[in-house]
Order: structure tokens, then sequence, then C-alpha cells
């Protein structure tokens, strides 16, 4: 998925658009198929592509349809959420490294328990 992204980004410039607006509806994340489990590897590591493009990309969720906590941490992944109709910086924001360490982390305590 990750790849297909970069290709959709990096294509537009190619294809010469000055500008690709992507919006990403994330209620697949809800369905029962393999790699699921991995949305918040997927959205922590889009933060290594994305600073590569100046391209709009929006990820929309229903939040009546995620856990509090998958909603803090997917949150957590946005250097930039859209709230209340307003875009801002997100002081929630977690550095992609750091947040991979943290989730590498939880793993590990998953595995010991």
């Amino acid at each position: 998925m990750l790849a297909l992204v970069e290709e959709v980004l990096s294509s537009g410039k190619a294809q010469g658009f000055g500008l690709t607006r992507f919006w990403g509806n994330m209620e697949w994340a809800l369905e029962d198929r393999p790699g699921v489990e991995d949305i918040l590897e997927y959205e922590t590591r889009l933060n290594h592509i994305l600073p590569k493009y100046d391209d709009v990309v929006v990820c929309t969720y229903d939040l009546s349809r995620f856990s509090a906590g998958v909603v803090m941490d997917i949150l957590r992944t946005h250097p930039m959420v859209i709230i209340g109709g307003i875009i801002q910086e997100n002081p929630f924001y977690v550095t992609p490294d750091e947040f991979l360490r943290e989730l590498r982390e939880r793993r590990g305590s998953v595995l010991l328990n």
C-alpha cells in the first residue's frame, strides 16, 4: 500500500500535474483482511514518504466506528489534523521513528505476557 501511495504521488508529477490530491477513506481498516492489524505502522510509515511531495493527502476516519485507543494512536501519526472543519498542527503528533519504536516495544511486551 505504501508503494501504491508513492507511485500515485510520483506519477502525478511525472505526468506534468502540479498537484495531486489523495483522499483515503480508512474504513477498510475495519474489515477482516490480512494486514489490517498493521494500520498504525502503515500510517506512521507514510510520514517517511509524504514529506517528499507537496501534494495534499487526507486520511478520513469515521470516529464512531473506531475505538478510542485506536483513534488516539492514529491521531498521533498525523502531523496535521482537521478537527471541527479546521486544519491545524497536531499537538499529539509523534515522529515516525519514535512511534515505530513505541509500537515495537508494545509488541514485545505483548509477546512476553
